[in-house]
């Protein structure tokens, strides 16, 4: 009798113990939530005192700040891209300056170390343009641009890198077409396998907004309202780092787009 007592009371006292946990949990979520909604109201009553109008969707102002990433050189990616292009393998050589080459039938695809590639083949056909371009960007990770002016079997086509969802703002891709025949290819080839997080503080999506209305209000910039915030990467290269990927927020207004550091804080233009 008295072991199922004691069972009944251990019972009881879990049971009680699950529902203050969750009791727990729930304020903090409520707090945060109260939290967030107070820091909005606080960022647009900002914005108006200035005379910007700034979006009120919720999920805009908690988007999260990508990591700044250093990237390594993927031969390997470059062959495969190279591989596609051609519509066969081949071998690449170093031609010095951090310059390597695939050589096939129709011309050469040419790859160099800040990630920079093109192509100029000479009469390749290429049976359904739109499809063909399509799949290099599903197979290699570009995501195609809003604006193409591909039609039919002549035209262009472009689009971005994206790295793991967060768009590349100027790693571009453009196609070339003419009657069918594949006129030339360039852009931006960089691969993330390999890559390292870089590590340093991280500005949020809040603490770019009132960055990017500071810069305004100082530096007279005509601006009346802001449209759209969204996280990208920004391709860099330099002589100690051939090739790396710096996090902003793309800060889209009713005249420029305008980019914040995530790191630094520091504003730019395109």
């Amino acid at each position: 009798m008295e072991t199922r007592q004691l069972k009944n009371i251990t019972i009881l006292i879990l049971l009680l113990l699950n529902l203050f946990l969750l009791s727990l949990l729930l304020h903090f979520r409520l707090q945060k939530a109260s939290s967030g909604q107070r820091l909005t109201q606080q960022l647009l009553t900002l914005y108006q005192s200035s005379a910007v109008a700034l979006p009120e969707e919720e999920a805009l102002l908690t988007a999260t700040a990508p990591v700044s990433l250093s990237l390594n050189r993927d031969l390997r990616h470059e062959a495969e891209i190279a591989a596609f292009l051609l519509g066969a393998e081949a071998e690449g050589e170093a031609q010095g300056g951090g310059i390597y080459t695939y050589t096939g039938p129709h011309g050469t695809v040419q790859f160099r170390s800040n990630g920079a590639f093109d192509y100029t083949p000479k009469g390749q056909r290429i049976n359904a343009p739109l499809d063909f371009c399509r799949e290099f960007c599903e197979r290699f990770g570009y995501v195609e641009a809003e604006e193409i002016t591909l039609s039919g079997e002549s035209g262009s086509f472009s689009a971005l890198r994206s790295v793991e969802g967060v768009p590349v703002y100027n790693a571009s891709l453009s196609f070339l077409f003419e009657d069918g025949l594949l006129l030339s290819v360039s852009g931006s080839c960089l691969s993330p396998a390999g890559s390292a997080p870089l590590s340093g503080s991280r500005f949020t999506v809040v603490d770019a907004l009132v960055k990017f209305l500071d810069y305004r209000n100082a530096s007279g910039v005509v601006c009346s309202a802001v449209t759209d915030v969204q996280p990208v990467y920004e391709l860099q290269a330099t002589a100690a780092q051939p090739m790396g990927l710096a996090a902003k927020w793309q800060v889209s207004t009713d005249t420029y787009l305008y980019y914040v550091d995530c790191a630094t804080g520091e504003i730019s233009r395109p």
